[in-house]
């Protein structure tokens, strides 16, 4: 198993220095029409779900590099990028760390729920929440708008040592570590002594918590 993560790690970072990183396959999009996917967002219905910003949320997109970016996580490959929900007047909206022809300018994104989880893109999606108390929970929300409007990079180089430059799971995680100011709140991933943030980093801890889960 180890073998096989650092394989794929291995090919996913090719990718990424070559092509910029994070494009979803043509052949992996569906292509349905505005009917269907508004059918199926009512079938998925996550409003129904009492989240608040602050909360994390997780995609499967579709498309050979969403499979190999799953295999970041060692213990459980279900999602393959994260983000911040945030409330708005009502309008729930994630802040994301993306690159490549999804995201020219590479900066930080901030896209409606509907559009984050979108069924043409995506295979599934899960909202989580941290034991945060509400000052911590507002204050998550507020660092990842500062981090919107000054424009945060992508990171395609995957180097957790820098803070100019984020890669998806990486921007939650350090946003989580400012406002918590615990180093060992959020656990790291490593492989062959590299030390990175798999997405069930996030989640898969005695901190957080499973709000919704989605499979299209």
């Amino acid at each position: 198993m180890i073998k096989r993560v650092i394989l794929f790690l291995a090919i996913v970072l090719a990718c990424i220095s070559c092509f910029a990183y994070f494009r979803l396959h043509d052949e992996e999009h569906l292509g349905l029409s505005k009917e269907k996917i508004r059918e199926m967002w009512s079938h998925a219905n996550p409003q129904q779900v009492h989240f608040r910003s602050g909360d994390l949320i997780f995609r499967h997109g579709r498309g050979a590099i969403s499979e190999a970016l799953k295999l970041f996580s060692r213990h459980d490959a279900a999602y393959s990028h994260a983000g911040i929900i945030s409330i708005e007047n009502k309008k729930v909206f994630v802040y994301h760390a993306i690159g490549g022809e999804e995201n020219p300018t590479n900066h930080l994104r901030k896209d409606p729920l509907e559009l984050f989880c979108n069924p043409n893109d995506v295979h599934s999606f899960g909202m989580y929440r941290l034991d945060l108390d509400n000052d911590k929970f507002r204050k998550v929300d507020s660092l990842a708008s500062v981090y919107f409007r000054k424009g945060l990079e992508f990171d395609t180089k995957f180097d957790l040592n820098t803070d100019d430059k984020m890669y998806c799971s990486e921007f939650v995680y350090k946003v989580i570590l400012k406002v918590t100011g615990d180093k060992n709140y959020l656990p790291l991933s490593a492989v062959s002594g590299m030390k990175y943030v798999a997405c069930d980093d996030l989640y898969l801890n005695p901190h957080c918590s499973c709000l919704y889960r989605y499979q299209y």
